[in-house]
């Protein structure tokens, strides 16, 4: 089981260097990767959360972070597909990933946000319809020379794409959510699941749920790569809930380390912690702690 981190773009942290230095950090500790999130506006619980405290963008980040780190993979939690244009941000992922020596994992999702959805002119209804389409408007791109590719939304046919990715056939392909249609999702496109706030009971359904739905599409479901990004709190209190049924690590080392424990013979592959803050010091410490009294018992 690999451990990474949640670099809290979506905090409201005011300087993104300050981002940037937080995942050279978790490199030095060890952590086997950095993840960012995404949203646009400044929407429903976004707007309750930040007010007018700033949202850094994702891949911008992302790329900074490329350029000052040499290990640690670099991962989405996730993108909102439907609000990209594909061959634009294929571009930008394949650049990612040539600037970070094939580093970059792909978590992608569609988001419940109809308000923004609606600010940026996008159906809400065919958000599922367009994060299938985009994705196999991706895999056109990023594996043919001369993409060919016909669908409702997006069509692409005659002209060359370049960069391809360098990991080939390209990035791994993370899809988010826990729906059926999620699942259904990455039975079809993906090379993994990324989901956010699963109970270890839940994580180990839904791998097996994914397992069956991608033997059943006729692909080999035995490389795939599950993870997990959660909250942290070092609460030193007894968590509430039964081992099995938890969706948060909290409690002492003791207690948080048993979670994880329990999400690692769920199945899981990696876990994203999270400290959930735009204090610096504050997710300094959760990293160090985490990795120095909770990693080592397991």
């Amino acid at each position: 089981m690999r451990v990474g981190f949640g670099i809290p773009n979506n905090q409201g942290v005011d300087d993104p260097n300050d981002l940037v230095a937080l995942a050279v950090e978790a490199e030095k500790q060890g952590y086997a990767s950095v993840w960012v999130r995404e949203h646009l506006f400044h929407s429903t619980y976004v707007a309750e959360r930040l007010g007018n405290k700033p949202y850094h963008d994702a891949l911008t980040v992302l790329t900074a972070i490329a350029c000052a780190t040499d290990t640690v993979r670099l991962g989405t939690s996730v993108l909102v597909l439907p609000w990209h244009d594909p061959a634009r941000l294929g571009k930008m992922v394949a650049t990612l990933d040539h600037l970070s020596g094939g580093r970059v994992s792909l978590g992608v999702g569609v988001a419940t946000t109809r308000d923004e959805f609606e600010n940026l002119g996008v159906d809400f209804t065919t958000r599922g319809k367009r994060m299938d389409e985009i994705l196999g408007a991706l895999q056109a791109l990023w594996t043919q020379e001369t993409p060919a590719f016909a669908g409702t939304f997006y069509n692409y046919s005659g002209l060359k794409f370049s960069p391809k990715p360098l990991q080939k056939p390209y990035p791994p392909l993370l899809i988010g959510g826990s729906s059926p249609a999620a699942l259904r999702r990455t039975a079809r496109f993906g090379d993994g699941w990324h989901t956010l706030r699963q109970s270890p009971a839940q994580v180990a359904a839904g791998k097996a749920k994914i397992i069956e739905l991608t033997e059943a599409a006729g692909r080999d479901p035995a490389g795939f790569d599950y993870s997990l990004t959660i909250p942290l709190r070092f609460t030193g209190k007894a968590p509430s809930k039964p081992l099995m049924e938890r969706t948060a690590l909290t409690g002492t080392e003791d207690d948080i380390a048993a979670t994880v424990a329990a999400y690692r013979d769920a199945g899981l592959d990696e876990i994203v912690i999270s400290d959930s803050s735009a204090d610096m010091d504050s997710n300094t410490e959760v990293m160090t702690r985490f990795m120095e009294q909770v990693w080592p018992k397991l």
